[in-house]
């Protein structure tokens, strides 16, 4: 019997985005936007993939909650995180469709 290591790494994560769903609602976290989010207070020294899971995970049933209110169709949505105004950014295209606390 052999035993079998997983890869390991320093690198992070491939450039593929983070993605969560929720009614509807297609969540995605992009590699740049990860990078804004660990810059916070909140997030410093957290290390992914917890970091944007956790970030997703704790948001999207919120953010799911108050598009579907205000009336958007469900479908992919962009997540933008701006660290100056500590707010993220849900964005359909270019179309800016709802701004949250973070």
């Amino acid at each position: 019997m052999a035993l079998k290591f997983p890869f390991v790494t320093d690198k992070p994560r491939a450039s593929a985005p983070y993605r969560m769903a929720r009614e509807g609602y297609m969540f995605e976290l992009d590699r740049a936007n990860v990078e804004k989010l660990k810059t916070l207070p909140d997030f410093e020294g957290r290390e992914e993939p917890a970091l944007a899971e956790d970030f997703m995970r704790f948001r999207v049933e919120t953010w799911a909650d108050n598009l579907g209110d205000a009336g958007a169709a469900p479908g992919e949505v962009s997540v933008s995180v701006d660290p100056h105004q500590r707010k993220a950014h849900l964005f359909r295209g270019a179309t800016k469709l709802f701004s949250a606390d973070i």
